[in-house]
């Protein structure tokens, strides 16, 4: 499959990147790593007249501590992730997503941003030209239709990052720049909700960090992941769990964010009050786990069936808080 005919774009600066975003608002596709948007364009999924690299802006790779937070730059390799002994030290949940992702030649090119960044998919529109021809098109293509669920009033192709959801469990924020501002947003509001268009971004923004605050006191974090392969595969489901506790193994804080449940991360509150202010027995974990269920929303557009990636859901939550709570319950 050739790619279609287009303009690279190759700013030097952070500044010349924000006035080119400006200048060619709506025809232009970001590229990092490239792992995927190189695949959407080869489908006809994405046919950018322009593509703007980050590959020449050098200060924004790195990882530094600055204030009680960790700053990610947006275009870090996911390897540089895993080998960040203060990534794997402060946020072993997050080390843990990025080293789940795909394989070792991915992880070497994929950055950060362009995971977070990644659109969402459906096995009935992520397929080749000729397929998608055969077909009335869905609404994720523009059309008036879903493909996945007979009746569906609403596209519900699924957000399959790895590193959004972990990043969600530690509070993470956005920085957003464009030409004459900049804003700061919790990465959680980063989402629409809507598998059409998941993401909530200026046509002219760029995301330049990640910034994750360093929690104070005893804490832990943990990510499971279902895939068919150990290597090349997206979450078919993941959960992201962040505890926070005392030294007697009381949890006094607690996230359970869900990833590949819907076309965005879900932050499962109910699960999180079940383990808060308690020392968690195994019926507590049973009952935090099992609390995700109602909000998983699934559907048959992925290559397991729906009501297995249901009861995968609550059996992956349970194995993520039972790691992040022996975690905690070890001395810091």
């Amino acid at each position: 499959m050739r790619l279609p005919p287009f303009e690279v774009l190759e700013p030097a600066t952070l500044k010349n990147a924000l006035s080119m975003l400006e200048k060619h608002k709506g025809k232009v596709k970001i590229v990092a790593g490239g792992t995927e948007i190189v695949g959407l364009m080869k489908l006809g999924l994405s046919v950018p007249p322009y593509i703007l690299s980050l590959r020449k802006i050098k200060n924004l790779q790195g990882i530094k501590e600055s204030k009680g937070q960790i700053i990610i730059r947006s275009n870090t390799t996911l390897r540089e992730i895993i080998e960040s002994s203060l990534i794997n030290d402060l946020f072993k949940g997050i080390s843990q997503a990025a080293n789940l992702v795909a394989a070792p030649p991915i992880q070497n090119r994929a950055t950060i941003g362009g995971n977070i960044f990644q659109n969402s998919r459906c096995m009935y529109y992520n397929q080749s030209e000729l397929f998608r021809n055969g077909l009335k098109p869905c609404y994720k293509a523009g059309g008036v239709m879903c493909r996945a669920v007979k009746g569906g009033n609403r596209c519900f192709s699924v957000y399959q990052s790895d590193m959004a959801p972990a990043l969600i469990s530690f509070n993470a924020k956005a920085k957003l720049e464009k030409s004459d501002s900049s804003r700061t947003i919790l990465i959680s509001d980063l989402f629409t909700g809507k598998g059409e268009n998941p993401h909530s971004i200026g046509e002219n923004e760029l995301l330049t960090d990640i910034i994750i605050p360093i929690p104070k006191g005893q804490y832990s974090s943990a990510y499971e992941k279902l895939r068919i392969r150990k290597s090349l595969e997206y979450p078919l489901m993941s959960s992201a769990v962040f505890v926070s506790g005392n030294m007697n193994g009381e949890v006094i804080d607690a996230r359970i964010v869900l990833g590949a449940a819907g076309s965005s991360p879900k932050i499962i509150d109910k699960a999180s009050k079940v383990l808060k202010g308690k020392k968690p027995s195994n019926k507590d974990i049973e009952a935090a786990s099992g609390a995700v269920l109602q909000f998983v929303e699934v559907a048959d557009n992925l290559p397991v069936p729906a009501s297995y990636r249901r009861k995968m859901a609550v059996i992956y939550t349970k194995r993520a808080i039972q790691k992040a709570l022996k975690d905690l319950r070890k001395d810091r």
